[in-house]
């Protein structure tokens, strides 16, 4: 058995380098090192996709045996670390994002004045009477997010009435309004399904130029939240940056393909039972089969 270079690869003694297995880090499941019941050690290679042929043989979870001498078991168990370490290794997904750390404020006449929020509403349109909620999200914004984009919408019940500053962070989605009633609304990002730009919500025929003829539907499985946009390439804008906390949020830092569930080996045990039962697996295969469902558990 050679391992290496990010593969595994098992050749059959007593031949010409005939490979009995040639695959890649990523494809093993696990491996480990076991003592059968005639007291030989070997050291079971358990794939991750049942697809995959040993021999010509379809491996349906059953464990590839490389039969180790005594003597080596101690050399074994150290290759059985490594191999299982550059598994894990290789279920990790590496995020390439940009630096999202959270600047602290400074102190101005109205306040506390925020770098990543001043960076987002000058990307936005301007408009006189979002300054008074401009200044709100400087101060609604915690030590531990980071603003991503803002625009000014008009939302739909229940995110409120009227128009408002709507403003995507790394935690949260919040709308702040603009005008005599002063409130605020807020949906956290884990919450959040995805967002979408929308065309506008106009009567057949009839120009939307109120609402800029754009907007943005957020969901959270259950209901629906729309927000007109003023201004198209804002609301676009705000609707990517909502995507963007939400796969953040779903990615930073997930293993990659997960281990075989419950679920999906119990249906490998029913496809394996009926094909037992119409002869097309004997006792023998049935039970090592068998076996290595079991033991993926």
């Amino acid at each position: 058995m050679r391992h290496g270079e990010g593969r595994l690869t098992v050749l059959r003694p007593g031949t010409d380098g005939e490979r009995v297995l040639d695959v890649p880090i990523a494809d093993l499941l696990k491996v480990r090192l076991n003592r059968r019941a005639d007291d030989a050690v070997v050291i079971e290679i358990y794939l991750r996709y049942p697809t995959a042929v040993l021999t010509g043989v379809p491996a349906d979870r059953t464990p590839l045996p490389v039969l180790i001498a005594e003597h080596d078991v101690p050399t074994a168990l150290g290759i059985v670390d490594r191999i299982n370490d550059q598994i894990m290794a290789t279920q990790r997904i590496d995020i390439a994002a940009p630096d999202l750390t959270p600047p602290a404020p400074e102190w101005g006449k109205s306040g506390p004045v925020r770098a990543d929020v001043d960076r987002a509403v000058r990307r936005m349109a301007p408009r006189k009477d979002a300054r008074s909620a401009i200044n709100a999200l400087h101060r609604y914004v915690t030590s531990d997010e980071y603003v991503l984009e803002t625009a000014i919408a008009i939302a739909s019940p229940p995110a409120g009435s009227g128009a408002g500053l709507l403003a995507a962070t790394t935690d949260r989605l919040l709308f702040i309004g603009i005008g005599g009633d002063r409130y605020a609304h807020e949906l956290p990002v884990p919450a959040i399904l995805g967002a979408r730009t929308v065309e506008s919500h106009a009567a057949p025929g009839e120009v939307d130029t109120r609402h800029g003829g754009s907007g943005m539907d957020v969901s959270d499985g259950n209901r629906t939240l729309h927000f007109a946009g003023v201004d198209r390439a804002d609301i676009e804008r705000v609707t990517c940056a909502v995507n963007f906390a939400v796969r953040r949020q779903a990615a930073d830092g997930a293993p990659g393909p997960a281990d075989p569930g419950v679920t999906q080996l119990y249906s490998e045990w029913e496809l394996l039972v009926e094909r037992h039962s119409l002869g097309m697996v004997d006792d023998t295969q049935f039970q090592r089969y068998g076996r290595g469902i079991l033991r993926s558990l």
